[in-house]
């Protein structure tokens, strides 16, 4: 019985292969699916991209930071060494 079914089943997909429609149809998926390929691939790439250019982004912004702390940090030191200096 199940040799049957298994026979019955592959004459129907022998069919199905031979079929223009059908084959048409499975090329257009198989284009589909190419198309989808190279989207997930170019998105890939994309993100790799951008995330190169948040590092840069950061290494670029957090010297600025240290710049400015450094700064006002020698700002308040002199500040408070002339006071110093003009009540002696």
């Amino acid at each position: 019985m199940l040799g049957q079914l298994a026979s019955v089943g592959e004459g129907a997909i022998g069919k199905l292969a031979q079929n223009p429609v059908t084959h048409r149809a499975l090329e257009g998926a198989m284009q589909v699916k190419e198309r989808l390929e190279k989207l997930v691939n170019g998105l890939e790439s994309l993100e790799q991209r951008m995330t190169a250019v948040e590092q840069r982004l950061d290494a670029l912004e957090k010297p600025k930071r240290r710049a400015t702390t450094t700064k006002s940090t020698t700002a308040a030191k002199t500040t408070a060494s002339k006071t110093t200096a003009k009540k002696t």
